[in-house]
């Protein structure tokens, strides 16, 4: 229990300086520009609007961190219901069309926050790639819970591949792969050009890897 408690501190440490850290410094050096271009109201306007819309990130970031942390998250349907927002409000910004399919009755069964956290994470990557990569008008996120595993699907209308990305691409599905392995889980990426792009998380209960 206290190895556990450690390594959940080190990844609450990692998270606030990865990301809120890094949103906060970026808001710190964009204030510094626009006064140094008071004078100039157009370029003063953009550092004005980077830093609104930074400053929105940070919000989400430091929201992310406090959900993953809470202990009375760690149920199956509060990650189903916190992704599925999170899916929502991005892609809404991003002019993305998401349609969700959820489960209407998702059994009570907790997640630890390890598990549950990773599993948001890799959604978070998927959804995140396809907004900067797949040029899609469209992606259907969906969840499905059966007795022996949790599903997951995240499919969209974008411009495909022939085969999954070898450049920056690929240290995503790299930390993808890794996450899930890391909770028992894996995933499959299917893609054709111009005919969109689909990936596949699957993690049986039975498999699931948690900390005692």
């Amino acid at each position: 229990q206290q190895a556990a408690l450690h390594k959940e501190r080190a990844r609450i440490a990692k998270d606030i300086h990865d990301d809120l850290g890094a949103n906060l410094t970026q808001i710190s050096f964009l204030g510094e520009l626009a006064q140094q271009d008071r004078g100039v109201p157009e370029k003063a306007g953009e550092h004005i609007e980077k830093i609104s819309n930074t400053a929105r990130r940070a919000a989400k970031s430091l929201d992310e961190i406090v959900w993953a942390v809470n202990p009375r998250n760690d149920t199956l349907a509060h990650f189903i219901d916190y992704t599925g927002q999170y899916a929502l409000d991005y892609l809404r910004v991003a002019g993305i069309r998401c349609r969700l399919d959820l489960p209407e009755q998702t059994p009570a069964r907790e997640l630890s926050t390890d598990v549950r956290h990773n599993l948001f994470l890799v959604v978070k990557e998927a959804i995140n790639n396809t907004v900067k990569h797949a040029h899609a008008t469209e992606l259907k996120l969906q969840i499905g819970v059966t007795a022996e595993k949790l599903a997951i699907t995240i499919e969209d209308n974008g411009c495909g591949f022939d085969q999954p990305p070898a450049d920056n691409g690929a240290d995503g599905l790299r930390n993808m792969r890794q996450r899930l392995a890391d909770i028992g889980g894996q995933c499959w990426i299917h893609g054709r050009p111009g005919g969109g792009a689909k990936i596949l998380i699957e993690v049986p209960w039975t498999r699931i890897h948690t900390e005692t």
